[in-house]
């Protein structure tokens, strides 16, 4: 399934924007890391649509968790008070886990699709259960893509398909190998992708780090960009422990991003060890030296080094103040405890692309830690009004803007 249905059974039309049933507890539920998420976002004011595209899953493994989370009643429609009563589910097995017909398959995103695990439920007494979640039925995957090398892209006849497959992960180092062997929070294929990022960031070719063949347009550049962004963004891995891993995520998604932002404004790809020795000795530009201060900033960062990140973000941002490093310099700033600083990089980035929904989302989310509320909900408010080819971005601007509401409704209740 590459487009989302229109309707899912026992849950409508997903057009509807469907809020967390505040009598449904998750934790006796024994939701796992995937449905926690999914029953999350779900605020009242996103579209089912919107949310399944926000979530970064598979959509069809989307849909699935979304009729699940109807079923158990975790998840209320417009004008409900309590969840509609649907058929009991299919019975466990000795294991917990609902019967499997077949071996799940791949999807075209590299993901598998399979059956809901069982889950943990208390009883009156406090005692947890072993229940199992119903048998969904799913729309069977698209065949899996064929192995490419590392940085190519398949012949395009459609300027509307999204970015290539990433290439496989082959022949791993000895490296490699031993950190697949780290027992955390994620699955071999997830390890895998990962990895396949790691080498792509390592090779330097924006465009395969994007996904899109050397010379395409600048709207090719941006829908691979949200597709494969999905892939690495650290929301998708929300609530895992995931150690060393961690870096290694935003290692990837944020050169990926810095990828994106390079081919978008044309700046020239940055020198990289594979190249001539003549092209990584050429004098550096102004803008060229901010680039690599601003690498050497999140590299600072994802280690988790703020104060070295905060000191270079700022020499950054003096020498060339894109609102791309801002943004930046403002989320580190803020996650370094420093909410001035903060904000005054923000509102610099709001100056300088004033009609950027992302932009105005990192600016909300300093005056939201200001807690000056109802300038974050105007801000809000305005980007939603923003011109915006991003769902998933539309989608979390949106559920920014309900929980900034519900704060202030909590704040006024006092």
């Amino acid at each position: 399934m590459s487009v989302v249905p229109t309707e899912i059974p026992e849950v409508g039309a997903t057009s509807l924007r469907l809020r967390q049933n505040p009598r449904f507890d998750p934790m006796k539920a024994g939701f796992g890391t995937e449905e926690y998420f999914v029953w999350s976002r779900f605020d009242g004011a996103t579209s089912v649509k919107d949310l399944i595209l926000m979530t970064g899953l598979a959509i069809d493994r989307a849909v699935a968790i979304v009729r699940e989370l109807r079923r158990r009643g975790a998840i209320l429609a417009p004008g409900e008070t309590e969840p509609p009563s649907f058929a009991a589910a299919a019975p466990a097995t000795a294991s917990g886990r609902v019967p499997t017909p077949a071996a799940a398959a791949p999807t075209s995103t590299g993901r598998t699709t399979a059956p809901m695990p069982s889950v943990a439920a208390a009883t009156a007494s406090g005692a947890r259960t072993t229940a199992s979640m119903a048998a969904v039925p799913t729309v069977p995957p698209a065949p899996p893509a064929v192995p490419l090398a590392a940085g190519t892209a398949p012949a395009r006849t459609d300027d509307r398909r999204g970015a290539t497959p990433l290439p496989h992960l082959d022949d791993a180092t000895a490296a490699e190998r031993a950190m697949i062997a780290d027992a955390i929070d994620l699955s071999l294929d997830e390890k895998t992708r990962i990895l396949v990022g790691l080498r792509l960031v390592a090779a330097g070719d924006p465009w395969a780090l994007v996904g899109v063949p050397s010379g395409s347009d600048k709207k090719v550049i941006k829908r691979a960009f949200f597709e494969r962004s999905k892939l690495f963004h650290p929301d998708r891995y929300y609530g895992r422990q995931l150690g060393p891993w961690a870096q290694r995520l935003h290692a990837v998604f944020d050169a990926i991003s810095a990828a994106h932002a390079d081919l978008i404004e044309g700046r020239r790809p940055r020198p990289t060890s594979q190249q001539p020795e003549a092209a990584a000795t050429a004098p550096q530009s102004p803008v060229e030296y901010a680039a690599e201060l601003f690498d050497r900033a999140c590299q600072a960062e994802v280690s988790g080094d703020l104060a070295s990140a905060g000191k270079l973000f700022a020499a950054a941002t003096k020498l060339d103040g894109s609102a791309r490093y801002l943004r930046r310099a403002a989320s580190c700033a803020l996650a370094a405890g420093e909410p001035r600083t903060a904000l005054d990089y923000a509102k610099k980035a709001a100056a300088a692309e004033p009609a950027d929904p992302s932009t105005a989302r990192t600016l909300a989310k300093v005056l939201r830690a200001l807690d000056k509320l109802d300038d974050a909900e105007e801000v809000l408010v305005m980007a939603l009004a923003m011109k915006n080819e991003n769902d998933t971005l539309g989608a979390e601007l949106a559920g920014d803007l309900s929980a900034v509401r519900a704060a202030l409704r909590s704040a006024q209740r006092r």
